[in-house]
C-alpha cells in the first residue's frame, strides 16, 4: 500500500468523522471563527516502507461557520465527504465529552472509535481506526486538536 493513498483515506475519514457530528448535543461546545488543527496520525508499520514513515503530523487551519456548527462540518475541509457505505453509531455526550463510531461496509471496511473533549478554546480528539485494504489490516491512531484562534478573515 503506498503511504499517499492511506494518508488520503485517513484524512478524508478523520475529517469525515469530525463532520459526522450533527448532534444538536454538541451545538454550543464550539464558537465561530478560524481553528488551528494540529492532527498526529500513527500508522504503525506500512509494509514495503522505512520505520517511522507511518508517522505523520499536519497543521492547517479552517474558518468554521455557525452553519458548520449547526450542521456538524467543525472538522471538515472542502473535499471532506461521508465515505459510501458508513454509518455513524453509539453517539454519546456527557458534559464536556463526545464519542461515537464510524463503521464502513464493503471494499474499504473500516472501522472509528472517536472520543472528544470539547475545551475553553476547541476541542480534542482521539480517534482509533482499524482498516481492510487489499486483504491486509492497518490499525492507526490519530490525534487531533482545534484551537480558535480568532475571526475569519
Amino acid at each position: 500500500m503506498k503511504l499517499g493513498f492511506a494518508l488520503a483515506i485517513l484524512a478524508g475519514t478523520a475529517a469525515a468523522t469530525a463532520r459526522a457530528d450533527p448532534f444538536d448535543e454538541t451545538q454550543g461546545k464550539l464558537t465561530e471563527g478560524m481553528y488551528e488543527y494540529k492532527m498526529e496520525m500513527d500508522m504503525g508499520a506500512i509494509p514495503g516502507l522505512p520505520a517511522g514513515m507511518g508517522k505523520q503530523s499536519h497543521t492547517f487551519n479552517h474558518c468554521v461557520t455557525k452553519k458548520d456548527i449547526e450542521e456538524g462540518g467543525f472538522g471538515k475541509n472542502k473535499d471532506s465527504k461521508m465515505p459510501e457505505n458508513c454509518e455513524v453509531k453509539n453517539m454519546k455526550v456527557s458534559g464536556n465529552n463526545a464519542s461515537y463510531t464510524m463503521e464502513c461496509k464493503g471494499e474499504n471496511a473500516m472501522k472509528s472509535d472517536v472520543k472528544m473533549t470539547f475545551v475553553s478554546d476547541g476541542f480534542d480528539m482521539d480517534q482509533k481506526m482499524q482498516m481492510t485494504r487489499g486483504g491486509q489490516v492497518m490499525n492507526m491512531n490519530q490525534k487531533m486538536q482545534g484551537r480558535l484562534k480568532g475571526p475569519c478573515k
